[in-house]
């Protein structure tokens, strides 16, 4: 009987030698029980580390420090920004990963490149056989030859060959992809079931705090709810599925202890996982198949034996809660890893079902096992649910370390950085208080309070004991220097290496800051080298997640699963890296094409219009299916469109025709307008031309005239003057010849 055939029902030992039997299962839970123990104190220091990590998440000082500022009666300010940081490296992350309009993963069979490649040459063959059938055909009917039907008849042999063969690689690579989809179909209904992103979003926010989120799967005996049904009484009845369906499930990091001393999981001695269960959860177990009751029955019989974990207290501490533990706790402890062949001979011939022989074990087979074990009780043993022998815990760390499987969160990261800041406003604070007043200095020998308390507040009354002058008071001020602006640089250079240390700058948290630059084209570079680190991380989760995850889900179906319909040769694609971190880059590419090259009449008509829209909904995180009508829709729209568009150009045309028949009357008339008025303005011309000569002609009159006028003035003007000189001798003569003839002559006279 072969081990990976053994089914594990709920059973006891019920074979010979039943005391024996359970002695020796004792002697096996307390050998894994020691080597647990071993793996809990190996990891104490990483668990130190935890703490202070969600110490300074929580914006709490540690207890060391904290007695150091009391003592000094120090600032106990705490600016918290490890809480923001981490916060927003989660949601960043989970934005990335797990979009609401797809998934960051795809399942596809591993053969369809190489039966594209295969029917592409059955394909090329077929064609070259055709085309000599074709050429020979031709050059026979040029010369005047008779066709020779054998070379013909054997080449269409081959060719039909050829296209046969095609014909079964295209339906191969067609059930190939059938099988793909309907596998990850399969796979997402089982992931959707148990709460797939709800996990992922734990194991993220661990990581970021503590540097490490653990998830476990495919796991099996979960039973969910799966809704309600209507029964045949008439009545809604909740109906919950089998616990059969694997699922995958959060496991707490402080529970989960793997080998420390193997960085890698796969090289690892197994893995310890602590479950912290009531009484209420352990008599659940007894239900589960696989689990001996009898075992369960004496645990609850015995009642919780030891001590809480120490960490318990602490983690209630930082919370605030009572730090108080009650013990009422049962450790159990799940091993799953290689087991020593006497331990599984052992739990094998325990816990094989009455009837049936215990299967053979070779010594030189590594054979993996699941034992559930609590305070020397073997509660269940179950052969690894894997033949793939994998580990089936994924381990994501935000920061990975070289020599631990445990990495490190955003806190340990930026440590000294929010040191740093705390230092620079608390010694702000204790500054600022001193230097708030001045310093007093009383001589008590000159002077004392009447209340005998020398704290100084209004209208106080002191008594003098030694006279003192102006010059030696009995009172002296001394200032503290503020030292504000050198505490601020202190903390604002601190707030910028917080954003360098942690890759986390406030543009990747939404924020522009100050001195970016404010164009789209700059924005999409500061985001694409923003985004550099978060690929490295989505990568990291890629790799060390969501493939191992999705490859045992792919290993247990094509194991466990009985729909062989389903079954194939697939290979799982993480898309996380490759897609979903280009968001932004491709949601601003696609809009472009749309608007440029959508309307272009060349390269418009080339492009598949729904599937731009689609992908530009989904660049958007936006469903296309809630926001855009079907196919079938939308194709009878274009049909009802294409008929309408019919008469809408025929009457386009018409109306077109219409149009330019108005407009050719138009331009007619505006020619001959245009042509009557340049007759009018030639009409005008002339007349103003006719205008102008007559005006020259007046004006020429008119000069003319003018001169001849000052002529016959001037003429006039000689006269007058000839007139009057010749009047003035004539009265000379006169007057000379009356004075002769009074005086009589005298030898002179007036000349």
């Amino acid at each position: 009987m072969a081990l990976s055939a053994i089914a594990m029902p709920a059973s006891r030992p019920r074979m010979p030698g039943r005391e024996q039997l359970q002695t020796e299962m004792k002697v096996i839970a307390g050998e894994l029980e020691a080597e647990a123990k071993l793996r809990e104190g190996s990891r104490t220091t990483v668990e130190k580390r935890w703490i202070e990590d969600l110490e300074q998440y929580h914006g709490i000082y540690d207890e060391n420090t904290i007695q150091r500022i009391r003592q000094n009666e120090g600032s106990e300010l705490f600016i918290n920004m490890t809480g923001p940081k981490t916060e927003a490296m989660a949601a960043r992350l989970m934005d990335l990963l797990f979009p609401t309009d797809d998934k960051n993963w795809g399942i596809g069979p591993t053969p369809v490149p190489e039966l594209t490649k295969a029917a592409d040459e059955a394909a090329a063959q077929k064609e070259q056989m055709l085309a000599q059938v074709k050429q020979m055909t031709e050059a026979q009917q040029q010369g005047g030859q008779p066709p020779v039907s054998g070379a013909v008849d054997q080449l269409k042999a081959r060719a039909e060959e050829f296209e046969k063969i095609e014909r079964q690689l295209r339906a191969q690579k067609q059930e190939a992809d059938n099988r793909a989809r309907l596998m990850e179909k399969e796979v997402e209904d089982q992931l959707k079931e148990s709460d797939y992103h709800g996990v992922m979003r734990d194991v993220i926010d661990s990581a970021c705090k503590i540097g490490a989120g653990v998830c476990k799967g495919p796991v099996t005996g979960m039973p969910t709810r799966q809704g309600w049904r209507k029964g045949e009484d008439g009545q809604f009845n909740l109906v919950k599925n089998d616990g059969k369906r694997p699922g995958i499930r959060y496991v707490d990091p402080w529970g989960y202890f793997p080998d420390m001393a193997s960085p890698n999981q796969a090289d690892g001695m197994g893995d310890f996982e602590r479950h912290l269960m009531n009484k209420k959860q352990l008599r659940a177990l007894a239900r589960l198949p696989g689990f001996d009751r009898q075992a369960i029955a004496r645990l609850l019989q015995a009642g919780p034996t030891g001590s809480p974990p120490s960490y318990l207290a602490q983690l209630r501490s930082i919370r605030g809660e009572n730090v108080s533990v009650k013990s009422e706790f049962y450790q159990v402890w799940e091993y799953s890893g290689p087991l020593d062949v006497e331990q599984m001979e052992k739990l094998a011939l325990a816990f094989t079902p009455e009837g049936e022989e215990p299967p053979e074990i070779d010594p030189l087979v590594d054979i993996k096992g699941i034992v559930w074990f609590c305070a020397g009780e073997v509660l269940k043993f179950a052969i690894y649910p894997y033949d793939s022998q994998e580990c089936m815990y994924s381990i994501f760390t935000l920061k990975k370390d070289e020599y631990s499987p445990f990495g490190y969160g955003i806190p340990s990261i930026m440590r000294d950085m929010q040191r740093s800041m705390n230092a620079g406003w608390r010694a702000m604070m204790d500054n600022a208080s001193i230097a708030s007043g001045p310093q007093i200095v009383v001589d008590s020998e000159k002077i004392s309070p009447q209340d005998g308390d020398y704290q100084l507040r209004p209208r106080k009354i002191w008594e003098v004991k030694v006279p003192w002058t102006q010059a030696n008071p009995p009172f002296w001020s001394f200032d503290i220097p503020m030292m504000q602006v050198e505490m601020a640089n202190i903390v604002a250079m601190s707030e910028r290496m917080i954003d360098e240390v942690t890759s986390m700058p406030k543009i990747a948290q939404g924020e522009q800051g100050t001195g970016v630059t404010k164009t789209s084209g700059g924005m999409s570079l500061l985001m694409n080298s923003a985004n550099v680190t978060f690929r490295r991380i989505v990568r990291n989760f890629d790799d060390d997640v969501t493939v191992p995850n999705l490859r045992r889900f792919y290993d247990w179906n094509m194991q466990h699963n009985p729909r062989d319909e389903i079954k194939g040769d697939y290979k799982v694609d993480a898309r996380g890296s490759s897609v979903l971190l280009a968001r932004e880059i491709q949601a601003q590419n696609l809009f472009q094409i749309a608007l440029q090259l959508g309307p272009h009449p060349v390269f418009g008509p080339m492009l598949q219009n729904r599937m731009l829209l689609r992908k530009l909904l989904q660049a958007q995180m936006l469903s296309s299916d809630d926001l855009m009508l079907t196919d079938d829709e939308i194709d009878a729209i274009v049909a009802a469109g294409q008929s309408d568009a019919a008469a809408e150009a025929a009457k386009a045309q018409a109306e077109m025709a219409q149009a330019e028949f108005e407009l050719r009357e138009k331009e007619l008339d505006v020619r001959v307008a245009e042509a009557n008025a340049k007759i009018d303005i030639a009409n005008k011309e002339n007349e103003t031309k006719i205008k102008i000569a007559e005006l020259m002609h007046e004006k020429e009159m008119e000069k003319a005239a003018a001169t001849a006028n000052i002529k016959l003035d001037e003429l006039a003007s000689r006269e007058k003057v000839e007139d009057r000189r010749i009047g003035s001798k004539e009265r000379l003569t006169a007057a000379e010849v009356a004075l002769t003839q009074r005086l009589g002559p005298t030898g002179g006279g007036i000349a």
